[in-house]
């Protein structure tokens, strides 16, 4: 199972079960990684980060989810069966209760790439193993 989560500097991904940040161009970037004809699962919360004529690729689940699934969370903790960690990264820290450490469970995979979204200038996308 392929996760994708976003975390600020800190670790922090929720602040009273609340996303702490969005960004179209990360949207843009999951939905451009995804091979021809994957599915990409996620809350009902997170739909909406997603343009609509992308709406057969999504699937809203909050689990449990397949082992091969690519699965998007924001505010639910990274399960167990996860092989593979995709974490885009803000450039700021923002108020969270909920921190989540790649390190405790998976290593780093290959370099990180950087690109600029809309609301943050630079985003880093890592990419993690267990």
């Amino acid at each position: 199972m392929r996760v994708i989560i976003t975390l600020d500097k800190k670790n922090g991904y929720s602040f009273f079960s609340k996303r702490i940040s969005s960004d179209v161009e990360v949207s843009k970037d999951i939905l451009k990684s995804l091979p021809d004809g994957e599915k990409l699962y996620m809350s009902s919360y997170s739909k909406s980060l997603f343009p609509d004529e992308y709406a057969e690729r999504l699937i809203i689940s909050s689990g449990p989810f397949p082992a091969d699934a690519t699965v998007f969370l924001e505010v639910l903790d990274v399960p167990e069966e996860a092989d593979e960690l995709v974490v885009y990264r803000w450039d700021k820290k923002y108020l969270s209760d909920k921190t989540y450490n790649p390190y405790e469970k998976f290593r780093k995979l290959v370099p990180d790439e950087f690109f600029e979204g809309h609301s943050h200038g630079k985003i880093t996308k890592e990419r993690y193993l267990r």
